[in-house]
C-alpha cells in the first residue's frame, strides 16, 4: 500500500489577516495505490468502501474541509539556535501585510507520501521536506500485524496538534511585544478501537475527546497579556481549526519556569487476528479504549521537537516551519505536512487491515496526498 496525501492551506487565516479565511486546511486530496493484481474490480470497490466507513483519520478530518482520496491498483515496479531565526513581531507584520496585499501569495501546499508493505508498518516522506525523513509509522503490538516499529498514525496527528501549538504561541507572542522563553505542550486523545474494527457502527472512528496543557516560561508576563495570548492562539492555531469541529478539545494554559517541566511476512497480521481481537473487544468496550499522547517543546526561534509517550523509543521528532516564515529554519516538516502524514499513514494501515480481514490478496499499498 502507497499513500500519498496534499492538503491546501491559506496562510492569511493563521496570521490574522482576513478573519473569513479558515486556520486549517480547505482541501485535502490524495491517491493509494494497492499491489493487488489478484483483486476484482468489485473487491476493490467493497476495500474502498470499508476503508472509506472505518479510517479513523478519514472520520476524524472528514468534516473539516473536503477531502478526495481515490484509489489506484498498480504492480509495485514504477511506483514511487543562538537567537530566535530572525523571528520578530516586525518580520510577522511584514509578511502579514505582504498576504494582505497579494492574498494568492499565501496559498501553500503540504503534501504526504507513504508506502506499506509488510504488516502493518507503513514508511511516510513529507516532499515539502524530503531532506528530512522517511518516518516510519506502525501500530502496537496488540494490534495483529503491528510490531510498535514507529509511533501510530493518531500519535502522529497529535505530535502535529502539539507542535502547531508550540510554533503558533511563539508566533504570536512574538508579534504582541510578549517575553516568551519557552513553550512546552502535552496532549492527550481518548479512541475506541471498536470503531476501527467494526465492531460497534455506533462508536467513532476517531477521537472522541482531546485534552492538554500548554505550560510557558514568560515570567514577565501579565495575566491580561496571557489571556489575550491565548484568545490570539485559540482563533488563529491552524490544527486547532482543523480539529476543533470533530470533538470536544479543551486545550489549557499555564505558566511557569523551565526548571522541573517535565518484515519477512505480514508480521502476524492475519483475518483471524483480526477477528479474535474485534471479538474480545466487543466482549470487552471498556478495553476497546486508547488514549495517545503526544508532548512539544519550543525554545528557539519556530523549531520545536515532539515526544509521542505511547512509543517513547521513536523520535523525538523536529517539526519547523519553512524559511519563507519569519523565524523559521526548515529543520523539519511543518505541523500541517505532518497531519497529512497522519492522515496518509492511516490510510494504508486501514486498507491492508481490511484487505487481510475482506481475504483480499493485497501486497503493498502507497498513498499520495495534498492539501
Amino acid at each position: 500500500v502507497e499513500t500519498s496525501i496534499e492538503g491546501d492551506l491559506d496562510l492569511r487565516g493563521f496570521l490574522g489577516v482576513d478573519p473569513n479565511t479558515p486556520m486549517g486546511f480547505s482541501k485535502i486530496t490524495g491517491t493509494v495505490t494497492v499491489d493487488a493484481p489478484d483483486a476484482t474490480d468489485e473487491q476493490l470497490a467493497a476495500l474502498k468502501g470499508a476503508v472509506d466507513a472505518h479510517c479513523p483519520m478519514c472520520d476524524f478530518l472528514g468534516g473539516t474541509c473536503t477531502m478526495t482520496l481515490g484509489l489506484d491498483c498498480k504492480p509495485s515496479e514504477g511506483l514511487a539556535a543562538g537567537n530566535d531565526e530572525g523571528l520578530s513581531a516586525e518580520a510577522i507584520g511584514d509578511l502579514g501585510a505582504a498576504l494582505g496585499a497579494d492574498p494568492a501569495a499565501a496559498m501553500v501546499i503540504y503534501k504526504s507520501s507513504s508506502k506499506l508493505e509488510k504488516g502493518l508498518c507503513t514508511s511516510v516522506t513529507l516532499p515539502n521536506t524530503p531532506h528530512h525523513g522517511p518516518y516510519v509509522i506502525d501500530e502496537p503490538s496488540a494490534m495483529p500485524g503491528g510490531q510498535n516499529k514507529g509511533p501510530n498514525p493518531m500519535d502522529l496527528c497529535l505530535g502535529a496538534l502539539s507542535t502547531c501549538q508550540d510554533i503558533t504561541y511563539k508566533a504570536y507572542a512574538t508579534a504582541m511585544s510578549i517575553p516568551l522563553a519557552k513553550v512546552e505542550t502535552s496532549i492527550e486523545g481518548d479512541l475506541d478501537l471498536r470503531g476501527f474494527l467494526g465492531v460497534d457502527p455506533n462508536t467513532p472512528m476517531g477521537f472522541s475527546k482531546i485534552t492538554g496543557t500548554v505550560t510557558v516560561d514568560a515570567p514577565d508576563a501579565t495575566d491580561e497579556q496571557l489571556a489575550a495570548l491565548k484568545g490570539a492562539v485559540d482563533a488563529h492555531c491552524p490544527m486547532c481549526d482543523f480539529l476543533g469541529g470533530t470533538c470536544t478539545m479543551t486545550l489549557g494554559l499555564d505558566c511557569k519556569p523551565s526548571e522541573g517541566l517535565a518484515a519477512g511476512n505480514d508480521e502476524g497480521l492475519s483475518a483471524e487476528a483480526i477477528g479474535d481481537l474485534g471479538a474480545a473487544l466487543g466482549a470487552d468496550p471498556a478495553a476497546a479504549m486508547v488514549i495517545y499522547k503526544s508532548s512539544s517543546k519550543l525554545e528557539k526561534g519556530l523549531c520545536t521537537s515532539v515526544t509521542l509517550p505511547n512509543t517513547p523509543h521513536h523520535g523525538p521528532y523536529v517539526i519547523d516551519e519553512p524559511s519563507a516564515m519569519p523565524g523559521g529554519q526548515n529543520k523539519g516538516p511543518n505541523p500541517m505536512d505532518l497531519c497529512l502524514g497522519a492522515l496518509s499513514t492511516c490510510q494504508d494501515i486501514t486498507y491492508k487491515a481490511y484487505a487481510t480481514a475482506m481475504s483480499i490478496p493485497l501486497a503493498k499499498v502507497e498513498t499520495s496526498i495534498e492539501g
